[in-house]
């Protein structure tokens, strides 16, 4: 596969202080999460579950990630809310590249204003999730302070 060696020459060349650390992908379907971690793994950029919310925001206080790849509807607090909260964390997390994943594309504007750095359309393929991470991780991590 072409765009698998192109992320992975891509990413090696950029500086980037954050190239050790995983990924996090927030989505509570379990077939959607396997599916995504293992694309994601075999696009180069692998990353840990989290089932909703609550467990990401717990994950971020712990350990940097060096990108979020978080669904809107999901159990308990929503992507948009977390989002909200990651963004008010101290510590590197606070500003970790975080793309928001929905159905529904009229979810964009709320994602944008909690904060995004990007938003991806559901179902999204290996191809559009490479493309997606690959401009979340070479992109300067930006202060999202208020």
């Amino acid at each position: 596969m072409t765009s698998h060696s192109s992320c992975e020459q891509s990413t090696a060349t950029s500086v980037d202080a954050y190239a050790s650390e995983p990924g996090l992908l927030v989505e509570d379907n379990v077939l959607v999460q396997q599916s995504l971690l293992h694309a994601l793994e075999l696009i180069g950029f692998p990353a840990r579950p989290a089932a909703d919310g609550e467990q990401a925001l717990a994950m971020l206080t712990e350990t940097p990630y060096r990108f979020v790849l978080m669904d809107v509807q999901m159990p308990g607090i929503s992507g948009i809310e977390a989002l909200v909260k990651i963004r008010q964390l101290e510590g590197p997390n606070g500003d970790v590249p975080v793309a928001i994943m929905s159905g529904n594309d009229s979810e964009v504007v709320a994602a944008k204003a909690a904060g995004a750095d990007g938003f991806v359309i559901k179902p999204i393929s290996v191809a559009e999730l490479g493309k997606a991470v690959q401009q979340l991780v070479t992109r300067p991590r930006q202060s999202h302070a208020k």
